[in-house]
């Protein structure tokens, strides 16, 4: 039997119709496999090799329950090349992280590892690169998050790796996106790129790191583990279950493994981790707002109640939403909705909340967390504080990210744009002025400030919300599971 990579699949040039994982394809009159079961079929065959592996000569931790045969393979799938790889930094791996790239490698080196923000998921990548030995594709959600990690692993391996790029360059770590095509040994490339170009160089990796994992369950994002035969297979977050439950796809499809190892925020809290507390403040809406938000969410409910909806699961507020499409009450009930949360999230009083805690931490390094760009962008001009958006360009967000990194800055206002994919300098203040009910963008803000301090000062969260509104439950929901007791 012989294996071949074509397009994203295992194609099987003279198999028997008793080969797992296999369809027939008429129009080439072979057998095809998805290329994640690269691994599982040479195992099947009994033609799998890795010495290295803990599970060598044992039944795979991956492997399905299937009858294993031994059968001739010529393998000429397999593109990528074998990496001898030494950390250029030799720094001791914290105890939690080497505990999770053991269990890593027990688990065939196969599963996602889920620890807090700030606690060196990067570093165990590059140990996971190093510890597999083979050439690697990093996956990130944004480009930002990708260049990071190319100045990271070019630190790391830059001098082991081979310097002539095929225009010339000396470019040792191949970049897939942002106008960027250089594949190399190890690249790194954003979501968008690899499931773009996966069918192609699906087979050119052995290790498929996934950062920020929880994005990869989106039905386009889930062809890349799909189209690639990597044997090996990190995932990456702080933040790993999702709403919608597609989480369960990456273990039960076999596209990553299971989770292999988990560290919560307060495991690591205060020998890692700065200590934290969180403060939850309530501010009450004057009696113009009062007055428009009871109307604005009374025209909301009413609409809801009268079709029960059940909001608080995806496909209830989809439901919802797929009515306003073609309803005229509906429509009407979602613009309710709309100015009902922008009432309570540009609150009279939070401003003068905020405007108290800014001048009570002026020694500290603080960030301001809202939920929408016009707030971030109001609150910049109003307490003339430097702002970072989706709209802000790559120079200047550098430029304003290293002056908060050495203290000319000291407090930076921000949308979403920070909640993840960016190297956020140390802060110990955050206030959350407003945000959505996830449990993954309050873990994600609540890391910003978690990175130790040298004078070991808890960190701070507030959260500032306006009472007998909309964001009570929001509040409660997106802290459910994430926080000790303040």
């Amino acid at each position: 039997m012989r294996v071949e990579f074509d397009g994203g699949t295992l194609l099987l040039r003279e198999a028997s119709e008793d080969v797992p994982y296999v369809e027939w394809d008429d129009r080439v009159e072979e057998y095809r496999a998805p290329a994640y079961r690269y691994r599982p079929l040479l195992e099947w065959a009994d033609a799998w090799k890795d010495e290295d592996s803990p599970s060598a000569g044992q039944e795979s931790a991956h492997q399905e329950t299937i009858q294993s045969a031994t059968v001739a393979v010529e393998d000429t799938a397999r593109a990528y090349p074998a990496l001898t790889l030494d950390p250029a930094l030799q720094i001791e791996p914290r105890e939690y992280q080497q505990a999770a790239l053991d269990a890593w490698r027990t688990h065939d080196r196969r599963g996602s590892v889920v620890l807090p923000t700030g606690s060196g998921k990067t570093f165990l990548g590059i140990q996971a690169i190093a510890d597999a030995g083979v050439a690697t594709l990093v996956v990130a959600p944004t480009i930002d998050l990708m260049n990071q990690w190319h100045a990271t692993l070019t630190n790391a391996f830059g001098d082991q790796l081979p310097h002539q790029s095929r225009d010339g360059t000396s470019q040792t770590v191949g970049v897939l996106g942002g106008g960027t095509h250089e594949i190399r040994p190890v690249t790194v490339t954003t979501y968008d790129s690899a499931y773009r170009y996966i069918d192609e160089y699906g087979d050119q990796f052995g290790l498929l790191i996934a950062d920020e994992i929880h994005h990869l369950p989106a039905p386009t994002y889930r062809q890349i583990p799909e189209m690639t035969i990597a044997p090996y297979r990190l995932g990456l977050t702080a933040t790993y279950e999702r709403a919608d439950d597609a989480h369960e796809l990456l273990e039960d499809t076999g596209l990553i493994g299971p989770v292999v190892y988990e560290e919560e925020v307060d495991e690591l809290a205060g020998e890692y981790l700065s200590e934290y507390e969180t403060i939850h403040m309530q501010v009450e809406l004057n009696d113009d707002e009062r007055s428009q938000y009871d109307e604005e969410y009374g025209l909301y409910r009413e609409y809801v109640d009268t079709h029960e909806f059940d909001l608080w699961k995806a496909e209830g507020y989809q439901e919802f939403l797929a009515h306003t499409s073609y309803d005229s009450d509906g429509r009407r009930a979602l613009i309710a909705k709309q100015r009902a949360e922008e009432l309570a999230r540009t609150a009279t009083k939070k401003l003068d909340t905020l405007d108290t805690l800014l001048k009570r931490h002026h020694d500290d390094r603080t960030i301001i967390f809202t939920a929408n760009n016009d707030f971030a962008y109001e609150i910049s001009q109003e307490f003339i504080v430097p702002c970072i958006t989706h709209q802000t360009k790559t120079d200047e967000r550098t430029e304003i990210l290293e002056r908060f990194r050495s203290g000319e800055y000291s407090i930076l206002a921000t949308s979403q744009v920070l909640d993840e994919g960016i190297d956020v300098p140390a802060a110990n203040v955050g206030i959350i002025l407003s945000g959505s009910a996830s449990k993954r963008q309050y873990a994600q803000r609540l890391g910003r400030i978690l990175r130790p301090t040298d004078d070991r000062q808890p960190a701070r969260l507030y959260e500032i919300i306006a009472t007998d509104t909309m964001e009570n439950y929001v509040s409660q929901r997106r802290r459910e599971g994430i926080e000790a007791e303040a």
